[in-house]
């Protein structure tokens, strides 16, 4: 997952009491309650943090000039990156925020059989909703004729229609690298990756309303409304926010005081839930999370949508990659590099057919992670590492502390940072077994 934790760090303290007190003051208007609002904010929060995202990502590559470009990520990230809550070190990407309003674009994806590579399309609420790549059209690229909700038309001969349910769209291409020996050959891939805006096509056009703190009722509100009218009409979950009118969701009507200070007493209560939610608590095996069905692909799961936009947004479907946690070991203690850990792999490894890695994050107060500065520069650990020594048995021993092991299966040393940690394990094109939970993660044992 790529994830972007609430910069703010809002957490649940008051939020309760404070909107019981707004509640009051709004007796005599139709009431709006937490329940009310709930439902709302899961619905829309993704939509926020995609505009955000977008917004920000376009506005760094000039504005909306940046929208409807490419731009390519051509290095393996390490512990300076500080983007994205969660990074990984396995692949580099290729990212695009799509506005299909003004007609279709023209996108070329080249052919490869040899190499792991995945480009997802997601739609304004976060649903991956169409997949080119090594396993959904078995590395066969081609010429892709992407448009949106309300277009009607043939493409260009020789194109395949990629039809968007939302007119607002991001496109993010991963590409495996297989170190750094490897990057040259990953990026003449990523190279080939081509975005065209007909000719004729007009420009995209400016946004009203820039994102600019979600716990602010009236920015909220505005923005996840404009991102509502982009699409009006199309597809996906937009229907669905005629529910949310009572409380200012999918409405021209400017909220009044009433609601705007109700919105903006629940909310910080709103994000703390999610930030509790993606921790998966109530999926712990082991020590390790599991996530809960649905993620990337996730129907009128609001709840788990809208968490995942908060911990670990663009999330890939569970049939391309499978995330899992650990923040506890076996018995229940936090993890903390000062202490050693071991993790057995049993012979087979991870049963996944791309690729499975292990990735080892700093814990921030803030609740977002981030690599680990290391004297070996290690990241991450899987299937691809060289030199990895298997035991006799055809198990593996991975060695995770913040002090450099000893002996032969310091070859095996994920480093730990001297404090709180956090793992990661990917693995894409997860197998049957793993995707239905039957296939359970070893626990880490602590080393005495």
């Amino acid at each position: 997952m790529m994830g972007q934790v609430d910069r703010r760090g809002v957490m649940l303290g008051g939020g309760a009491a404070a909107f019981a007190a707004v509640r009051g003051a709004a007796a005599a208007r139709a009431p709006v309650t937490a329940d009310g609002l709930r439902p709302a904010f899961f619905y829309a929060f993704p939509l926020y943090e995609m505009a955000r995202i977008a917004q920000e990502r376009t506005a760094a590559a000039g504005g909306t000039g940046g929208l409807n470009t490419i731009t390519h990520r051509a290095q393996l990230l390490d512990h300076r990156a500080r983007q994205v809550s969660g990074p990984n070190n396995d692949t580099i990407y290729s990212s695009a925020f799509l506005d299909l309003a003004g007609g279709p674009l023209d996108l070329i994806i080249p052919t490869e059989r040899d190499r792991y590579f995945c480009v997802a399309f997601m739609d304004a609420f976060t649903d991956n909703f169409a997949y080119v790549g090594a396993r959904a059209t078995h590395g066969r690229g081609g010429r892709f004729w992407v448009v949106g909700p309300h277009w009607r038309g043939a493409p260009p001969r020789g194109a395949q229609v990629i039809r968007a349910p939302t007119n607002d769209v991001w496109m993010l291409a991963r590409i495996l690298v297989d170190g750094p020996g490897d990057l040259p050959a990953a990026q003449a891939l990523q190279r080939q990756i081509a975005l065209v805006a007909p000719a004729g096509r007009p420009p995209p056009g400016p946004w009203s309303n820039r994102a600019t703190h979600a716990a602010d009722g009236a920015n909220f509100l505005a923005v996840v409304n404009e991102v509502l009218a982009r699409s009006a009409g199309g597809g996906s979950q937009l229907a669905r926010a005629t529910r949310f009118s009572s409380v200012g969701v999918g409405t021209s009507r400017a909220p009044d005081a009433d609601l705007l200070a109700a919105w903006n007493a629940w909310i910080p209560a709103g994000l703390a839930e999610l930030q509790e939610a993606f921790q998966y608590r109530d999926l712990v095996v082991d020590g390790w999370s599991y996530q809960e069905p649905g993620v990337g692909e996730f129907g009128t799961k609001d709840r788990l949508r809208a968490a995942v936009a908060l911990g670990g947004i663009a999330a890939l479907g569970e049939a391309e990659a499978m995330y899992f946690h650990a923040t506890r070991a076996a018995d229940g203690t936090l993890l903390d590099g000062r202490r050693a850990h071991r993790w057995r792999v049993p012979a087979g490894g991870v049963p996944a057919d791309a690729f499975w890695s292990l990735s080892m994050y700093a814990a921030e107060p803030d609740g977002r992670f981030f690599f680990a500065d290391n004297p070996i520069h290690r990241y991450a650990i899987g299937d691809r590492t060289p030199g990895l020594v298997v035991a006799a048995d055809g198990s593996l021993d991975i060695l995770i502390q913040h002090e450099p092991p000893d002996g032969v299966l310091a070859a095996n040393w994920l480093p730990a940072p001297a404090g709180p940690m956090r793992l990661a394990l990917r693995a894409y094109m997860p197998r049957p077994e793993l995707r239905r939970r039957r296939w359970r993660l070893p626990p880490l044992q602590a080393v005495a």
